[in-house]
């Protein structure tokens, strides 16, 4: 199996002590109800304790994904997370939280952008279907804000459940100067044989969008396993559809800790990737995405 070198490109640290993380400092009834209780992680994950975690693992870089602070908090957690980095070489790039809609995005970005390791931008938008929020996807304010991004050199992740991937395929056909990337396998909520179906058949469509990758990422959340022959098929989907080139390895942990070990995540996907050639798993884990993000 593969021995070579990993990017997690998909991690998250909090000090609860410093930072103001409202879900988890008080239950989220949104939350439980897509992962249960999750109690278990409602406490400080530090930078020792996430290198401390993969350090058996040759996990040699990665990406910190902003963890949904306070939205008016996003700026101290891009600067906090560019202080561990600098201090303890963890982790490697950021993404941020943003607001696309926002007035001040311009101004915004750019306080940001004073950090180095800033690579790119989030703005999680999980909707269920019949839900009475605003469909950001369909904004055109919203949308608006795709082009400073372009402009200032930084992608966009894509956190939202599989019934939105319809309107996610055109906005990326749309912004097609954007690059994207998308989270948590797409999240299919409903894992029935015809759930499934509606997932692969959205997929394929956002997949046909050159600009757009894939993250392995979330796994845990999506199938509350890491059982290989569970999530064999939501991977090998994936990678069928997007092609070797564009997908690459991301725990979500400490969130991705609720349903699976960190061994076991990666002990699963090596079985998984090893019917692959060296090449191209060395692509998967390791070489896609150090040139996504660049470091």
């Amino acid at each position: 199996m593969y021995k070579g070198e990993i990017v997690d490109a998909h991690m998250h640290l909090w000090d609860l002590d410093h930072g103001d993380y409202p879900w988890l400092k008080e239950r989220s009834p949104l939350i439980e109800v897509l992962v249960g209780d999750y109690k278990k992680i409602r406490e400080n994950f530090l930078i020792d304790d996430y290198i401390k975690m993969v350090k058996p693992h040759h996990v040699t870089k990665s990406i910190h994904v902003e963890a949904n602070a306070n939205p008016k908090k996003a700026l101290h957690e891009t600067m906090w997370v560019q202080k561990q980095a600098d201090t303890y070489g963890f982790p490697h790039g950021i993404v941020i939280q943003t607001d696309l809609a926002s007035n001040d995005l311009e101004e915004e970005l750019k306080d940001h952008l004073q950090y180095p390791n800033v690579r790119g931008a989030r703005q999680i938008l999980f909707r269920e279907e019949d839900s009475d929020k605003p469909n950001l996807l369909q904004e055109f304010r919203w949308q608006k804000g795709l082009k400073l991004l372009a402009q200032y050199e930084l992608h966009f992740e894509l956190a939202l459940f599989a019934h939105q991937l319809a309107d996610a395929t055109k906005v990326v056909r749309e912004y097609s100067d954007v690059r994207f990337v998308l989270e948590h396998l797409g999240w299919p909520l409903d894992l029935s044989k015809e759930g499934v179906e509606m997932w692969k058949n959205r997929l394929a469509l956002l997949a046909a969008e050159p600009n757009v990758h894939f993250k392995i990422s979330g796994i845990g959340s999506v199938c509350k396993t890491s059982d290989q022959k569970t999530i064999e098929p939501y991977i090998l989907t994936a990678i069928e559809l997007f092609g070797v080139d564009r997908c690459f390895f991301g725990s979500d942990f400490p969130p991705g800790s609720l349903f699976c070990t960190y061994p076991g995540l990666l002990d699963s996907l090596k079985r998984i990737f090893s019917q692959f050639d060296e090449k191209t798993q060395t692509k998967l884990f390791y070489q896609n995405a150090k040139d996504f993000y660049q470091i």
